[in-house]
Formats: C-alpha cells, sequence, structure tokens
C-alpha cells in the first residue's frame, strides 16, 4: 500500500478492517450484498455527513452547502489567485482596458432547463454586483448583454476587482436555487439533497445523488464513515485529522483553506488605538509556534493578508514577523485587553497559545469565549475589543478588499487607515501585472505599519471520503470537491487493490 503526504491536497490512503460485503447503493436505496462484479456506475449515491454545524444555524450551513454544489460563478480561481473561466468559456479586456467581454458556455443551462442567456446573465450580474462590490463598483458604467452569448461590462477606469468580483454567484434571476453547477438541488424544501445536473455543459456527474445528514459533531460524523452508514465526511478538522490514521477503508484529502486565523482589532478600543502598540502585539507572536502547537502541525502561518501562494506576492514584499527587539517596548507597556473567542477547541487552542505568547511579553490578552451570535451582536455593535475570527481572506486580493477597505461592510470591521485605502485603491486600478504587484506590496506596507489585526495562520482541514469511490485529486492542492462531478463508483478491481 502506497502513501502521498504534503500540504496540500494530501491523499493518505490508510489500514483497512474486514467487512463483510461493499455496500452498493441504487436510486438513493442502500442495502448490503457481497461484491460478484463490477460496481454500477449508472445510480450511485453519495451520502454525506457534516458535523459541527453551528448549533444556532445548522439548516442555514446546510443550505449554504447545498449552494456551494449547485451554484457557480463566471470565474473560479487557482490556488495562485489567478482567475479561471468557469461558467464563462473566456474574457476579454478591451486594448484601453476599459471593457471586459465575457463569452458564456453556449450548451449551459440552468437547472430548471432555461439556456443561459446573456441577457439573464447581465440582470443578475446587476443584482449581485453593487452590493459585493462597494466602492469599486463606480468604476462600472454599463453591464450589458451582446447578442445571446456575451455580457460586456464597460468600464469608467481599469478595474481589476470587477474581474475577480465575477466570481459571484449567477442565479436564474426571479428563481433562487437556479443554478448551473453540476448538482442541482432535489427541489423538496425540507430536503439537504441534490441531484446530478443530467445537461450539465460539462458532461453529466458520474455520482447521481448527493444525501446530506447533519450530525451534532465531527467525530459522531466520523463513527457513522466507520460503519459504512454514509460515504464521505464533509470537513476534518485539525482536532480530528491526526486520528484518522487508525482509520478504516477511507482516504482523507488535505487542503489548506482560503481562511486566514486573526485577532481583529476593534476601532474603538483605547488600548489599541496606537499603531506602534498594535505593531509590537504582532512582533510578539512567533506564528511557527502557533501553528505547531495550537494547529498540530495543520496550518500555513502568516505573514499579513495575501495568501503566501498568490502570484503577487513578491518575496521582498513587507512580512509580519516575529521581533524580539520590539517585545522590550511592548514589556514596558502593561497593556491589557479582552479577546472575543468562539466556542470551539481548535480557536481556544490557538487564544490560548496567542495568550500565553504574549504574557511572556507582559501583555495581559484576556480571553472571553462566547457563542457565534455574542461575536454577532458584539461585533455589528462595535462593543468588543478583539476578536479572534477566520473569515474568508482568499485566494483573490478582491477578498483582502471587502475585509480592509474601510468603505465596505464587513463583519468583524477591521480598523481602518488611509494607507490601506489608498494601497487597495492601486492594487484595483492596476493596468499590468507589474502595477498589480506594486500595490500588493503596498498593501503588505500598510499592514505592516498600521496592523488592523494579529494575523496567525492559514489552516488545514481535510474531507474523508470511502474508497467505494474512485476520487480525482485536483493537481494543484485544491479542495478534493472541485473534482465531484469526475466522482465514480470504484469497481472491484479498484476495491481490491487498495485493500
Amino acid at each position: 500500500m502506497s502513501c502521498r503526504h504534503g500540504k496540500t491536497g494530501t491523499r493518505r490512503t490508510v489500514a483497512t478492517i474486514g467487512v463483510l460485503g461493499w455496500l452498493l447503493v441504487s436510486l438513493g436505496v442502500a442495502r448490503c450484498t457481497r461484491n460478484t462484479g463490477p460496481m454500477a456506475p449508472a445510480s450511485a449515491t453519495l451520502r454525506v455527513g457534516v458535523g459541527g454545524l453551528p448549533q444556532l444555524t445548522p439548516q442555514g450551513g446546510l443550505r449554504q452547502l447545498v449552494s456551494n454544489l449547485s451554484i457557480e460563478g463566471l470565474v473560479n480561481f487557482n490556488e495562485n489567485g489567478r482567475p479561471r473561466p468557469w461558467l464563462a468559456e473566456s474574457w476579454m479586456i478591451g486594448p484601453d482596458g476599459l471593457s471586459v467581454t465575457v463569452q458564456l458556455r453556449r450548451q449551459a443551462r440552468f437547472h430548471d432547463g432555461t439556456p443561459v442567456t446573456a441577457s439573464l446573465v447581465v440582470r443578475a450580474l446587476q443584482q449581485n454586483l453593487p452590493g459585493l462590490m462597494g466602492p469599486a463598483f463606480d468604476d462600472v458604467a454599463q453591464i450589458v448583454a451582446d447578442g445571446d452569448a456575451q455580457v460586456r461590462v464597460i468600464l469608467r477606469r481599469p478595474s481589476q476587482f470587477l474581474l475577480e468580483a465575477l466570481d459571484t454567484s449567477i442565479q436564474k434571476p426571479g428563481k433562487d436555487g437556479a443554478g448551473t453547477g453540476p448538482f442541482a438541488p432535489d427541489g423538496v424544501a425540507t430536503s439537504s439533497g441534490l441531484r446530478a445536473a443530467a445537461d450539465y455543459y460539462l458532461g453529466r456527474p458520474g455520482i447521481d445523488k448527493i444525501a446530506i445528514t447533519p450530525y451534532p459533531s465531527v467525530r459522531a460524523a466520523w463513527a457513522d464513515l466507520l460503519r459504512g452508514n454514509i460515504d464521505m465526511l464533509h470537513e476534518v478538522n485539525v482536532d480530528a485529522l491526526d486520528s484518522l490514521q487508525a482509520s478504516t477503508n477511507v482516504s482523507v484529502f488535505s487542503f489548506v483553506r482560503h481562511y486566514q486565523y486573526a485577532i481583529t482589532f476593534s476601532g474603538h478600543a483605547p488600548a489599541l488605538e496606537s499603531a506602534e502598540v498594535r505593531r509590537e502585539l504582532n512582533a510578539a507572536v512567533d506564528r511557527n509556534a502557533i501553528v505547531r502547537v495550537a494547529l498540530r502541525g495543520h496550518g500555513i502561518p502568516s505573514t499579513g493578508p495575501i495568501p503566501p501562494q498568490h502570484w503577487a506576492l513578491d518575496k521582498s514584499a513587507p512580512k509580519l514577523a516575529f521581533d524580539r527587539d520590539l517585545l522590550k517596548s511592548l514589556a514596558a507597556r502593561h497593556l491589557k485587553f479582552t479577546c472575543l473567542v468562539p466556542a470551539d477547541s481548535v480557536y481556544e487552542r490557538v487564544a490560548l497559545a496567542v495568550k500565553q505568547q504574549l504574557a511572556a511579553a507582559s501583555v495581559d490578552m484576556r480571553v472571553e469565549e462566547v457563542t457565534q451570535e455574542q461575536i454577532l451582536q458584539a461585533t455589528q455593535n462595535n462593543k468588543f475589543e478583539a476578536v479572534l475570527v477566520d473569515p474568508v481572506s482568499g485566494p483573490s486580493v478582491f477578498r483582502s478588499y471587502r475585509q480592509f477597505y474601510s468603505k465596505v461592510p464587513f463583519t468583524p470591521k477591521p480598523r481602518g487607515s488611509a494607507q490601506i485605502d489608498a494601497a487597495l485603491d492601486r492594487v484595483r486600478h492596476a493596468s499590468s501585472d507589474n502595477e498589480y504587484r506594486a500595490g500588493v506590496t503596498a498593501f503588505q506596507q500598510a499592514v505592516v505599519d498600521d496592523p488592523p489585526a494579529i494575523f496567525l495562520a492559514w489552516g488545514e482541514r481535510a474531507r474523508a471520503v470511502s474508497n467505494k469511490f474512485d476520487v480525482p485529486a485536483p493537481e494543484d492542492g485544491r479542495d478534493v470537491l472541485a473534482t465531484l462531478r469526475l466522482w465514480r463508483p470504484a469497481t472491484v478491481q479498484q476495491l481490491a487493490s487498495r485493500n
């Protein structure tokens, strides 16, 4: 048996225990039998267990998962932050940078059978982009249909964030849930299931149905995966990753999330008003130790708001780092502040690791464990000093713009600065790759000079999938769900070779 392991895109095929037979699924009804030949690919159900959804909003969490599997944007992103076509077949930027023409896939259809036409996509973009882009939407003069299969965006000035914002979900206007993805909601309001989109433009998926079941914890979902009651554990956090080495009949695919752990500073906290104090707090944190101790090695240390693999992050760009010299000044301040922390074991470990490191510099960071609802209320009302969060922060710089640009609504909203705004505007209006890189460098410098947060680490997660499915792993280290439409029931020969 072979084992491949790495930071991203990892597949670990682990030890096997005996089973009485393989589970075959037909028309969504499971029955146990012995294998006598290849598993029929014509009808297959993937049973997905989701553990540890927020207790206050489990149904909201399931709806979001269904949406992620069924709704697409015009573009998607490579792990290095470069946009790539998705629902769009291609795009062309005008020579003067003042227009973007998007070619739609002619064979694409919404889940209700309606062809995806330029006029419908224009309506969806007109509805979504103003709120999503905030002040950056001022760059857009018009969004028009150019025939049935082309959308033309006319700009007042060059805008990099227009293209990056085209990953917004495209749904048929006036019909929520009618997306264009390889799987469609099953149409039952109380259900969290999906069915294969038979006329999907890239070909019919190899899985016919996806049945999603919530569990009170990841541990409970994992136990049912071992029993053969589900086929996939949707997300495995760092607490469970190491224990999966003793799992059975399961492959584990790990990836680094586009979410970054950070302690965000409020703009209404007197103790954290000074940029010098916030620089010293960042300098007091050993991020390698945070990954090693709090995340148990499953993550990448942060150097600022930009993902470390982003194409525009120059090696020489300013970065946040541990600095013993700044610790001496911080120790003389005897600083005290309270950090709100979600009631979760991983968040708690991260917070306690930071607290311990800051204590070595005579900083008293009081950790207050609260619910997600309490964090939402406190941050919306600006009644907090600091909060530990892991908001989506990549792979595009546009995600950072939404979080850190002072005039874009975001919760929790970090304290802003004119220098950060100016740097993000520089990225936004870049007319070349070199100008884009220069803007990213300026953004990193602005964050180093006036930190809105203590940037900690990019966390790792994993998907655990029964070996009864043949699962192609993405080559670039992306989340394995990116290949979901290509998954197939494994044949007896494949199953035997794995065991």
